[in-house]
């Protein structure tokens, strides 16, 4: 006769097995496989924005905060800043072509950019930015006297340390896509910046058309000191051509009518083919030389070695067959060395013969290589007596003709040079002349608050998105989904927590202390025995049947599953199912805790074969269809290498006496023994702790459970704060009083 411990007595005292009757046609059929894996990624990236827009939702004060501080900065600095106009001018570069009036060069108008136009202006917009204008300027307009350019401390004669400031408040810059130069210049004094931006300009201008005169004429006046040198030169060679020709009596030799030229150019093509003819010819001699008779037939086809060589192979395989046939006494025997012998001698006498043939050809043509080789070195030096005499005179004539085009081009561009300089060049002129600015370019108020309210904005997001990645924890069940594509199975709030109504959910046992283990039991009709609830309608409807083996883990220790797996059991007891609660964490058991059962039986004995199972199951007198099986003494690490390989006999007896067995397993992360149990499990719950784990704890956890096939049905929130979005709608359905009276549990 078994005893059943009562959950309302809170002395520990040792409880007597009770023994469930059998049970028959109740089992579960273990659902397929989970789906989930990581196919959900797309329904993960629809929910991003979701989380997104909470973040920014969450923040809002932080955002607006940092908006208003950035733009109350900036408008404030923008007040204070003194005004600066702005003035600028306009003026236009022309590149010289390379075609003008008279030969000169002129203004290129085409529209067309190119590297060389690009490099010309920026050249000139750095002229424009040199310290000779800027002090030509500062002089021109007396800026050393001008409290509004060089302060109210400025002293004249100052000039140089006027330069930086100058060149701090003038911007010179090329417009894109023209060969306009844009001069701008900035001050307090619209007036002021108007007139630096014309007097550089104009200075900028005019110092270009001085440099081009200048240029032009110091040009002219070393083409002039050239052209006296050169003419005397031309002169020179002139008279020393003159003189060589009468004494050498060359007058207009022409080279190509030369007839000792053309014979020897014959000559030496007649050289290069006996020379081919020679190389051919030696080959051919050395290979007869060689005595070799095949090397030799090569040389003549179809001759008679050839014929000679076959009917000497022939006779030689006829007296090989006469000699094993006949014998070599045999008279055909003789007969045919005979022959042999005569066909040896006539292959011998027509190597001999070709060898001669060969020999004479060769010396022959080596002997015409020699004879128009001396020819040709005779006719070379008749040809160089002929060509020494005029080789000076060619000499002292191209001399003279070099001189003559030199001093002509000089000519002709020291009269073009003479004329251009006496011309203003007109490729650079102002087209657009500043004038005093009627508004001021700094400070700008509505651009200045348009943009520090966009900044404003934008830096209180990146702040919010800052302040959200410093807390990786998940504490809400919207940040729970976002992490994680599996589905949410329920939410457990906070125990002992206020909410914003001032309605104190703690659930307290006779004694007064805390049992969260037990709440679905001492307090029914409370807010976190209705999410229990919820919690047994979603696992029984996510499957197509009931499962039997629920197992209950978590990724850390500390968050929960305890809880869930003895609550759990309460619920589906009550359904009027028997149930099977089994502690299986046997590092860490907790259940005989929560239950005030004994610790001197539990599995470990079932597991050591030391009990049957009948005897170490324990009944609940106060919720009749609930079993217990606490973890009791174990022997560590043999038992949990016991519980794992046994495991699934053990869930495999268990089906046949319970409608539910719920598993209390090790947390996932510290240990594998919950991740190698839950393939026999028709479903896993994973229980995080709200503010406690973080978002890759969580998703490692539920990686490790899918990589093995689990079933994972979803995951728990457990712990959220009651005045949160997960329990908003549950405060806004019912009054004050009765929500009040349901979260304690009236």
């Amino acid at each position: 006769m078994s005893r059943h411990f009562e959950l309302m007595d809170q002395r520990p005292r040792d409880s007597m097995a009770v023994q469930p009757p059998p049970r028959s046609g109740l089992r579960s059929t273990p659902n397929p496989p989970n789906r989930y894996p990581r196919t959900v990624i797309d329904a993960r990236e629809e929910m991003s924005v979701a989380g997104l827009w909470r973040i920014i939702r969450n923040r809002k004060w932080t955002i607006t905060a940092f908006a208003a501080v950035v733009v109350v900065i900036v408008v404030t600095a923008s007040f204070l800043t003194k005004p600066q106009y702005e003035a600028s001018a306009r003026v236009v570069f022309h590149r010289e072509s390379d075609s003008g009036v008279l030969g000169f060069k002129g203004v290129d108008t085409s529209l067309l950019e190119d590297p060389e136009d690009r490099a010309a202006i920026d050249t000139q917009i750095g002229i424009l930015q040199t310290d000779a204008l800027a002090l030509q300027v500062i002089n021109d307009l007396h800026l050393d006297k001008n409290p509004n350019f060089a302060g109210r401390k400025a002293r004249p004669g100052d000039e140089d340390q006027l330069v930086g400031p100058f060149h701090k408040s003038l911007n010179v810059s090329k417009v894109k896509g023209t060969r306009l130069i844009e001069i701008q210049f900035r001050n307090t004094d619209p007036r002021l910046a108007a007139d630096v931006v014309n007097d550089l300009s104009k200075a900028y201008v005019d110092q270009f058309y001085r440099s081009q005169f200048q240029a032009s004429t110091q040009i002219s006046e070393f083409l002039a000191n050239q052209l006296k040198e050169l003419q005397s030169s031309v002169e020179e060679s002139q008279q020393k051509l003159v003189d060589y020709q009468k004494e050498n009596g060359i007058f207009g030799l022409d080279e190509k009518q030369n007839i000792v030229t053309a014979k020897l150019d014959d000559l030496n093509k007649e050289l290069t083919t006996a020379e081919a003819d020679r190389v051919e010819k030696e080959i051919n001699y050395r290979l007869a030389r060689s005595g070799q008779p095949e090397l030799i037939a090569k040389l003549e086809p179809d001759n008679l070695i050839t014929k000679l060589r076959a009917q000497q192979a022939d006779l030689r395989n006829q007296m090989a067959q006469a000699s094993v046939q006949l014998g070599p006494a045999h008279p055909k025997m003789a007969e045919l060395s005979k022959q042999l012998a005569q066909v040896r001698e006539s292959l011998d006498a027509e190597v001999h013969r070709i060898d001669e043939r060969i020999t004479y050809e060769y010396k022959s043509a080596a002997e015409r290589e020699r004879m128009l080789r001396n020819a040709l070195e005779a006719h070379k030096q008749t040809a160089d007596k002929l060509n020494a005499n005029a080789l000076q005179g060619n000499i002292l004539k191209h001399e003279f003709e070099t001189n003559r085009k030199l001093y002509e081009d000089l000519l002709q561009k020291q009269k073009e040079v003479t004329i251009s300089a006496s011309l203003k060049s007109s490729n650079m002129w102002i087209v657009d002349p500043a004038r005093p600015p009627r508004l001021p370019a700094e400070p700008n108020i509505l651009r200045n608050f348009a943009l520090s309210l966009l900044f404003g904005v934008f830096g209180g997001v990146l702040l919010a998105f800052g302040l959200e990645k410093m807390n990786e924890k998940i504490s809400t069940l919207e940040q729970a989904i976002i992490a994680s594509p599996l589905p949410s199975l329920g939410v457990v709030p906070l125990l002992g927590a206020k909410n914003k109504n001032d309605a104190s959910p703690q659930l307290n046992d006779v004694n007064g202390s805390v049992k969260p283990e037990l709440v679905s039991f001492l307090r029914p009709m409370s807010l976190a025995a209705e999410s229990y609830k919820a919690m047994v309608t979603s696992i029984l409807l996510s499957h197509r049947t009931h499962p039997a083996v629920i197992l209950v883990t978590s990724a850390l220790p500390g968050e929960g599953k305890t809880t869930v797996s003895t609550n759990l059991a309460i619920v589906l007891a009550r359904l009027r199912r028997r149930v099977l609660l089994v502690d299986t964490d046997l590092r860490r058991p907790s259940i005989h805790r929560a239950m005030r059962l004994s610790t001197n039986t539990g599995l470990g004995a079932l597991l050591r074969k030391s009990a049957t199972f009948d005897d170490l199951v324990v009944g609940c007198a106060d919720v009749p269809n609930l079993f217990i099986l606490p973890a009791g003494p174990v022997n560590l690490p043999d038992d949990t290498e016991l519980l794992v390989s046994g495991f699934k006999d053990l869930v495999e007896r268990w089906r046949e006496q319970f409608d539910h067995i719920i598993i209390d397993t090790p947390p996932v992360l510290p240990m594998t023994d919950a991740v190698r149990m839950s393939v026999e499990a028709d479903s896993v719950i994973l229980v995080i702790r709200s503010g406690q784990i973080a978002k890759d704890e969580f998703l490692r956890a539920q990686d490790l459970l899918l990589k093995v096939n689990a079933r994972l049905t979803g995951f728990v929130l457990n712990g959220a704060e009651l005045d949160s979005s997960d329990f908003r709608y549950f405060y806004g359905y019912y009054s004050q009083d009765q929500s009040k009276r349901l979260s304690e549990g009236a």
